[in-house]
């Protein structure tokens, strides 16, 4: 059998040192020397042959080698300690749950609670929809709550709730007092869209229109909760899913903008795996999607 070419403790310290940002704050962290774990993280670039962080005064910035690995690793390690849970598990449908960061509130409470008495060991983790449905595709997950998106063969899909994309603003910001919101109305603010999928490219055009100044850029971030985040703390206008924003609404941090156009709607989808249907696991998901639904939609 040949030996990998990655080992668990060199993916361990790679993550470390992304969360840290140097390998300084990452050994402190591992509790290790810091020339050992920059030793160590010179090795795993010499194995795969690419240069994994850019390094300088300030720290250690991951190149786009150290992207791709980021992602890989984050699941792999993930599957190894669902492995170590399954293999320990006895008689129990072993059931892995992702969803995106902006949907675990809804989400997880709710799976958990549905899992509650019956034989399923349960795990959520947070992943963004692409990651989500790329670790339904090799298996480290079982099922997963996604943003709308073109689905590869093998998936299966269910429609939990149906939400707008909204435009919100804090109450007190000049736009605030705008009776209809186009675009064009938008010129003169900066505008930050989630960026949920291709669709959301087309949104960003509308708003990126030649009259608008360098200085009220448009910008697409990746999580809706930054773009929330952003017009509380920052003054933008945010265009985000209503239950990014519902939070927020309802405690009066933010007023919804009545956005005439683009009128938007994306789906919340439940997949899984063609074969999956069968197991006790995703039929108890299926009996809570309509009470994820309405935790999704509190003004429904």
């Amino acid at each position: 059998m040949t030996r990998p070419d990655l080992e668990a403790v060199d993916l361990a310290m790679f993550l470390a040192v992304v969360r840290a940002g140097s390998f300084g704050r990452a050994a402190v962290e591992m509790q290790m020397a810091q020339p050992s774990v920059s030793a160590r993280m010179a090795h795993l670039e010499r194995r795969l042959g690419v240069q994994l962080f850019d390094r300088s005064h300030r720290g250690a910035t991951l190149t786009a080698a150290g992207e791709r690995l980021a992602d890989y690793a984050r699941r792999c390690l993930d599957l190894l300690s669902e492995t170590t849970a399954a293999v320990r598990a006895e008689r129990l449908d072993r059931l892995v749950v992702a969803a995106p960061a902006s949907l675990g509130s809804a989400v997880f409470p709710t799976v958990l609670k549905a899992m509650s008495g019956h034989p399923v060991d349960v795990a959520c983790r947070v992943a963004h929809s692409d990651e989500a449905v790329a670790a339904l595709l090799d298996g480290s997950v079982h099922a997963g709550f996604v943003l709308q998106r073109v689905l590869p063969p093998g998936l299966s899909a269910s429609v939990v709730a149906t939400s707008p994309i909204v435009a919100v603003v804090t109450p007190g910001h000049p736009a605030g007092g705008l009776r209809q919101a186009r675009p064009h109305d938008l010129e003169n603010h900066p505008v930050v869209v989630h960026n949920w999928s291709e669709a959301a490219r087309q949104v960003y055009e509308t708003f990126a229109s030649a009259q608008r100044a360098l200085a009220h850029p448009v910008r697409l971030v990746g999580t809706p909760d930054v773009a929330v985040e952003l017009a509380i703390t920052s003054g933008y206008v945010a265009v985000v899913p209503l239950f990014a924003a519902s939070a927020a609404l309802g405690r009066d941090e933010l007023h919804l903008l009545d956005l005439t156009e683009p009128r938007v709607d994306i789906q919340v989808q439940l997949v899984h795996r063609d074969e999956g249907s069968r197991r006790l696991g995703i039929r108890l998901l299926q009996a809570v999607v309509p009470e994820i639904a309405a935790r999704l939609q509190p003004s429904a």
